[in-house]
């Protein structure tokens, strides 16, 4: 049996089954961002596995144009030190996707600093530190997370790569779940790409598009509670029953 055919067999008996609906909106719903980990390590066999079942997210004409590389042990500590440096020297960022760097406006400014005062109000300043460099370095740390998958696409890949990315990077977020795992994405991992192709080797020919970090949640923490509201549908939604032409 093919391994398509296999992969249709299980839609079938998974949509046959009257609970597995209500088990993936509430993935959906409850999913959040991470950013305080236990310091166990989570195994090469259970990221694999969840870079297995991720790699069946949808692309534009089944393109999938992603490509991932997992950090642990030493590796994740140097880049960590290295990126966390850089925020203390005050280094400009410099990501493979300038879009990254474009400051939000209106709306989507407003919510942002609403966040943004919302994560201060858990972070614990340091000696030395103010709360936002406090957390600038607790981001570019990825968190001390045990694990981190960065996502890079070649830049051969087709104009609409990156919505396909952000897709495949949702569906990790989701599948990590099933695991007892927490993630938190993290544009910040692409903020200083030089640093990471010297840790990792990730060639100039591909773009290094977004981090993932992924562990164990630390639920005592007090980053860990916080939580974040969406906008009602109702503001979001515009409905067109009739054509504005007739």
């Amino acid at each position: 049996m093919s391994g398509g055919r296999r992969k249709n067999d299980t839609f079938k008996q998974i949509h046959e089954k009257g609970d597995i609906k209500m088990e993936l909106l509430e993935a959906i719903k409850s999913r959040r961002s991470v950013r305080a980990y236990k310091p166990d390590p989570v195994s090469e066999e259970v990221l694999t596995e969840l870079l297995e079942v991720a790699r069946w997210a949808p692309s534009a004409t089944n393109t999938q144009p992603w490509e991932f590389f997992v950090l642990t042990g030493n590796a994740l500590e140097d880049l960590n030190h290295a990126t966390t440096a850089n925020i203390r020297e005050g280094m400009k960022p410099n990501p493979d996707i300038a879009a990254l760097e474009t400051p939000p406006k209106g709306p989507y400014a407003t919510r942002q600093q609403k966040f943004f005062k919302q994560i201060l109000d858990l972070v614990k300043p340091e000696e030395g530190t103010n709360k936002m460099q406090n957390w600038f370095e607790m981001s570019a740390s990825n968190y001390n997370a045990p694990a981190l998958i960065i996502i890079v696409a070649d830049k051969s890949a087709p104009g609409w790569f990156i919505f396909d990315i952000g897709i495949v990077t949702q569906t990790i977020a989701l599948a990590a779940q099933e695991y007892g795992l927490g993630t938190c994405i993290l544009g910040d991992t692409a903020a200083y790409p030089d640093c990471v192709r010297r840790v990792t080797g990730i060639p100039e020919s591909k773009r290094i598009i977004i981090g993932i970090a992924v562990g164990y949640p630390d639920w005592d923490d007090p980053l860990n509670s916080l939580q974040t509201g969406r906008e009602p549908v109702e503001k979001l939604v515009t409905w067109c029953r009739t054509a504005e032409t007739r």
